[in-house]
């Protein structure tokens, strides 16, 4: 476990390596990226490689030192997340107790706070005094996907480290790489960019009967007596859980209408539903070009439709009609 295990990130790895093995990391960081792009990851690779027993300027991952901090187990190392749903002025009344101390183990010391646009303003305006004059040895590490949430003077006193969201090639490779199979890796990387997210999704039973249910209604919406509506009406009555995974029915409609205009136009190797392309190739036989890009803005549409507290059923009843006036 080094710190090459963040290739992913390069920017925000080379940086702060660089920093550390040179002796001029800043007093303060703002890890900033979306959910699931390696932020608390790094964060912990880097106050491992500070205190590691094996390495220099990187982590071992296997030493004691190492475990403890991993396990939140180590007396230099704080954590701090919300507490309920906010950070709130006492726990950061206890950071600065504890970092005020002397180091247990070691010169340094760090602090790790989680999702730190969430801090109440008592807290956010406490944490400004204490970046504003740092303890010496001591290291801010701190964790948002929100940045714009987060009050201007704290973003003033940290250095701040951009995390990208993952690609779909990349999130599609460790699903695989996990035993996922090859067709729900890549449908799954392409709905979300958070790793853990994905894999939930691609081994959720639902997932694969919500998409098959998207190729049920795409070739029910061009046959003669089509009994459309009524898979609707019954995807609805199936579970409490339908209308929640609406989001995600529709995410995956659209993707697969793409997937037959991506066959029509021969981008075969853009296709995300791979291992279904002879069932694409069928339908890609009955659907226009002109009433796919319809359909996708259609679907696009009633998304925000029911994102605005429009009836679920109704919403989805337009929609299929819509698809088949053509």
């Amino acid at each position: 476990m080094t710190w090459t295990r963040f290739s992913q990130q390069p920017r925000a790895q080379e940086l702060l390596y660089h920093s550390l093995r040179n002796e001029r990391l800043a007093h303060a960081y703002l890890l900033a990226g979306p959910k699931g792009s390696g932020k608390k990851q790094m964060a912990l690779h880097l106050a491992k490689s500070l205190f590691c027993s094996e390495r220099e300027a990187d982590a071992c991952g296997a030493c004691v030192t190492c475990r403890r901090i991993e396990g939140g187990n180590h007396p230099d190392v704080l954590f701090i997340t919300p507490d309920g749903a906010s950070i709130k002025i006492d726990q950061i009344r206890s950071l600065q107790k504890e970092m005020a101390m002397r180091a247990v183990e070691s010169s340094r010391k760090v602090y790790i706070i989680e999702h730190v646009d969430k801090m109440t303003t008592q807290a956010a305006n406490s944490l400004l005094k204490f970046l504003e004059e740092p303890p010496a040895g001591v290291l801010a590490l701190l964790l948002t996907e929100h940045s714009h949430a987060i009050l201007p003077t704290i973003l003033s006193r940290c250095q701040i480290v951009q995390f990208s969201p993952l690609s779909a090639e990349l999130i599609a490779e460790k699903l695989r790489a996990e035993g996922v199979l090859a067709g729900m890796a890549q449908v799954a990387s392409h709905i979300t960019t958070n790793v853990e997210e994905a894999m939930t999704l691609s081994q959720s039973e639902s997932f694969a009967q919500l998409r098959n249910l998207v190729i049920q209604l795409v070739q029910e919406c061009k046959q003669r007596n089509s009994s459309a509506l009524l898979t609707i009406h019954d995807m609805l009555q199936k579970s409490d859980k339908s209308k929640e995974e609406l989001p995600l029915f529709l995410d995956l409609l659209i993707l697969w209408l793409r997937d037959i205009l991506y066959l029509q136009v021969g981008r075969h190797a853009h296709l995300i539903n791979s291992d279904q392309q002879d069932v694409l190739q069928g339908q890609a036989l009955v659907w226009t070009k002109a009433e796919l890009l319809r359909g996708i803005d259609l679907v696009m549409e009633t998304k925000n439709r029911i994102e605005r507290n429009a009836n679920a059923q109704l919403a989805l009843e337009r929609l299929v009609l819509q698809f088949q006036e053509g």
